[in-house]
């Protein structure tokens, strides 16, 4: 019984070495592959999902290395809303699918830029492949997505407005608002041929930068049909601030000033404040 215990402790160490070379022998038998590194430029993206603005080029850089044998063809696809064919010459004047030479079938490194790439909102689909000479491939594949880009509100500008008396109040017109009227004591600027004004609080003057984040804020607000914060009485500082949209323009109003005067024509109530559109 023991030498039967023996031998089979013998056997299995003799099939264990057997597996292990095996194992060893399939590990020198696979090749090295070749390796392949893409970076978009703008976004600093190796691959997967990529968000630019439209309008905004694309450039890809790569870096394509042979592994246990040369490369031997590099291909570019694209497929989607920006489609361009043929595909463009890269940096290094290359076109492709492109048949690497001698110069570069070890190391093939270049760059190849989409001018148009951001010129349709919506998906594209961007793959760079390296083949060697064994027939295996490497891919790199990116799918760049175009969103509406933002824009800046401009600077501060400076408005007035006013009114004598009975008369109709000026310096409104510009934004579709009128002044015609006032309360026993307050002025009552409203709508005119403006589309909407809403209320935006003190906060929206500092905080809302892009014409986009206006036009939101502006639709998800509270239409009010007039604005009666100014004193038709007695002078006094404001921090009031409206959004309004007039011809399709966009724009935030901070009311800062309300001055009253008395004279020959009658009250004179001046408002002064900013805006940016």
């Amino acid at each position: 019984m023991k030498s039967r215990n023996l031998f089979s402790l013998g056997l299995a160490a003799v099939l264990l070495l057997s597996t292990a070379s095996c194992s060893d022998d399939d590990t020198e038998d696979t090749p090295l592959s070749a390796r392949l590194d893409v970076t978009e430029v703008g976004t600093g993206s190796i691959g997967g999902d990529v968000s630019i603005e439209q309008g905004t080029p694309l450039a890809f850089a790569f870096d394509a290395r042979k592994g246990a044998t040369d490369l031997e063809t590099f291909s570019v696809s694209v497929t989607g809303v920006n489609v361009v064919n043929p595909i463009p010459t890269s940096y290094g004047g290359k076109t492709y699918p492109y048949e690497l030479s001698n110069d570069d079938d070890e190391i093939y490194i270049d760059t190849l830029a989409f001018i148009n790439g951001g010129l349709n909102l919506g998906t594209t689909s961007y793959t760079f492949t390296v083949t060697d000479g064994n027939g295996a491939s490497k891919s790199t594949s990116f799918d760049v997505t175009v969103v509406s880009g933002t824009t800046s509100l401009s600077s501060p500008q400076p408005f007035t407005w006013q009114r004598v008396g009975g008369a109709n109040g000026i310096g409104l017109s510009q934004f579709g608002l009128k002044w015609t009227q006032n309360s026993t004591t307050n002025a009552i600027v409203a709508i005119d041929n403006a589309t909407t004004m809403v209320d935006l609080g003190t906060a929206s003057w500092a905080n809302i930068t892009t014409q986009q984040a206006l036009n939101s804020a502006i639709n998800s607000g509270t239409s009010i049909s007039q604005y009666t914060g100014v004193s038709a009485t007695v002078n006094g500082n404001y921090n009031d601030v409206l959004g309004v949209i007039y011809n399709g323009v966009n724009y935030i109003l901070r009311v800062e000033e309300g001055i009253v005067t008395t004279g020959g024509a009658g009250t004179t109530i001046t408002i002064n404040g900013q805006y940016k559109e």
